[in-house]
């Protein structure tokens, strides 16, 4: 085993050992807080790859009418996400790319 997988096991156990702490009548809410966690980091995952190809087939079209018409696209499905802070987080990432200004 290297470090890391070390590391992973034993924060593993240590998590096994928070759960078996809990109070009996807290571990609904905390299957809960851990399901709700894990799906926020997949849907979170889930958004960032679909920014990357976004931008990647933007940087990647060879005519600007084209570019334009990808980044309205992109816009648009921005703007119909649901979720303020995600938004925020992708207002973040557009502006720090090289060679784009809102």
């Amino acid at each position: 085993m290297n470090n890391s997988q070390i590391t992973a096991t034993k924060q593993r156990l240590d998590l096994l050992t928070e759960i078996e702490q809990t109070p009996e009548e807290y571990i609904s809410d905390l299957l809960q807080i851990v399901r709700l966690f894990r799906q926020s980091i997949i849907i979170k995952q889930t958004s960032i790859n679909a920014w990357d190809q976004s931008i990647n087939k933007i940087n990647n079209s060879n005519q600007n009418q084209e570019k334009q018409d990808k980044i309205k696209q992109l816009f648009q499905a921005w703007a119909e996400l649901d979720d303020e802070n995600e938004q925020k987080e992708t207002l973040k990432i557009i502006e720090s790319l090289e060679g784009v200004s809102i």
